[in-house]
């Protein structure tokens, strides 16, 4: 597991690569086709969230390979965290769940597009925002689980 400093920059490292690639989201969010912004969503999210558990250690093949008693501990402090994203192979579901927490925004986001020019702003500011809270939530969860295997 890495140690206290490099999950510091280990945790920076995934917050920068999570704004690129909210910026990708807000982007798909101007164009006013519906429902593009949210397909884009869920491709960024299928390849990031595994990503960000790679780098901390905590993808599924990472977790198999640790020995019994680290193994327990790490899956412990998963379930204490709730976390549904850490450890597991992601799919289309546990993604729609994720976004589901933030159906208000997404609806909002899908009928500000239509509005010239500042419903588009409107809709590329709650993509990013919607993106970068589904994932910094996740890089929260794994840097804590990564941080109590240590």
């Amino acid at each position: 597991m890495p140690s206290p400093t490099e999950l510091d920059r280990l945790r920076e490292e995934c917050r920068e690569l999570v704004r690129k690639r909210a910026l990708i989201s807000a982007g798909a969010a101007v164009v006013p086709v519906p429902m593009l912004d949210m397909v884009v969503d869920a491709g960024i999210l299928l390849s990031l969230i595994p990503e960000i558990s790679q780098r901390f250690g905590l993808a599924t093949e990472d977790i198999d390979a640790m020995d019994p008693a680290q193994k327990e501990k790490t899956w412990r402090q998963i379930r204490q965290r709730g976390s549904q994203l850490i450890g597991i192979v992601l799919t289309r579901q546990l993604i729609r769940k994720s976004f589901q927490g933030m159906a208000g925004r997404l609806i909002t986001r899908q009928i500000s597009k239509f509005v010239p020019l500042g419903g588009q702003i409107v809709a590329a500011g709650l993509g990013y925002f919607v993106m970068r809270k589904i994932a910094y939530k996740h890089i929260d969860d794994c840097y804590a689980v990564a941080q109590e295997a240590t």
